[in-house]
């Protein structure tokens, strides 16, 4: 151990040579303290919980579930509990304590530092989503006392309901859902059910809609290269209304289009959506709204208007500025006109 220099000494060393044997002497006294911490390190627990479960179940069938606990510390570790709460976190009556497990290699019921074991277990499905949290504790061979969670989501299938829910499917490609109340953009993976008023990108994918009429009755319609507003009453039968969402119609502003001829101009697209399907399934653009009867049309916002293209069956279009309806069958088109096109 160095001993503190002497006010006598201190005064005969230049400033410069003392800097020089404070840095060293330091340094010096960092390295033999790093050396005797890393021989003498305490050890330390510490625990790690995985889960997996059912993706997606019918109400009232059985939700498996499957916890791993790792002892990722370097002590070994004593079990006090592993339990479920079998997605009521509010109700400790229908909790599920978990026993039976795999992974004690050499049977002394320890959870070593090489170990992890694997517990199963189930629980039924409620009529709705449902997050299934399971817990751990254990306690160290030195007293740490140590803890973990995990979480996980179980899509429970629900009816569609008018006005209410409705069902979707990504059929191909990448289908973003952004339900209300939130702020952004989420991909759909699969089926599930997502409320009225969600909104929808298929600009990259396309989406099966399942609709609700009331009475355990339901209709169904892909669509697909458009972002749209799912609306619908809350009536039986009522229609599902697909308002047309997004794009840019300052591009329609004289100023932005002046490389562009008049007739160029007018046709420019905004955005657009194609339906295919039959039922009662609406398409609403800005100057008119098109109502299937099993079919497939593009419905396209322009700048000279609303264009209802129809490729398959017949689509009534309700041209909203003129206050009509026109019947559009199969190789036809309507212009619902913008005010000055």
């Amino acid at each position: 151990m160095s001993h503190p220099m002497s006010k006598r000494l201190k005064k005969l060393v230049p400033q410069t040579a003392l800097a020089t044997a404070i840095l060293v002497g330091a340094t010096l006294f960092a390295v033999a303290t790093t050396a005797r911490g890393a021989s003498q390190r305490a050890q330390a627990a510490a625990i790690d919980l995985r889960q997996t479960c059912s993706t997606r179940v019918q109400p009232s069938s059985n939700i498996a579930f499957q916890a791993v606990v790792e002892n990722s510390g370097d002590e070994d570790l004593n079990i006090i509990a592993v339990d479920a709460d079998a997605g009521t976190p509010d109700n400790t009556a229908d909790d599920i304590v978990l026993t039976t497990h795999t992974g004690d290699t050499n049977g002394d019921g320890v959870l070593n530092t090489t170990e992890e074991w694997t517990y199963s277990g189930s629980y039924t499905a409620p009529a709705e989503d449902v997050t299934n949290i399971v817990g751990v504790d254990a306690v160290s061979v030195g007293q740490t006392n140590v803890s973990d969670l995990a979480p996980c989501e179980t899509d429970v299938a629900q009816e569609p309901v008018p006005g209410v829910l409705v069902g979707v499917k990504a059929m191909q490609g990448k289908v973003l859902v952004k339900e209300p109340g939130t702020n952004r953009f989420v991909e759909l993976k699969g089926q599930t059910e997502i409320p009225v008023g969600s909104q929808v990108n298929t600009l990259q994918g396309t989406i099966l809609l399942t609709a609700g009429l009331g009475g355990g009755k339901t209709n169904s319609a892909q669509f697909y290269q458009g972002v749209f507003t799912i609306l619908q009453a809350k009536a039986r039968g009522a229609f599902t209304i697909l308002r047309l969402g997004g794009g840019n119609f300052r591009l329609c502003r004289r100023s932005s289009t002046q490389a562009l001829t008049i007739e160029a101009k007018s046709k420019r697209p905004i955005r657009r959506v194609w339906g295919s399907g039959k039922g009662r399934f609406t398409t609403r653009g800005r100057y008119s709204s098109a109502t299937v009867r099993g079919t497939k049309w593009l419905t396209l916002d322009r700048c000279d208007g609303t264009l209802t293209r129809v490729l398959r069956g017949v689509v009534r279009v309700r041209d909203l500025r003129l206050k009509k309806n026109v019947d559009v069958r199969a190789g036809h088109s309507y212009l619902a006109r913008a005010p000055g096109a």
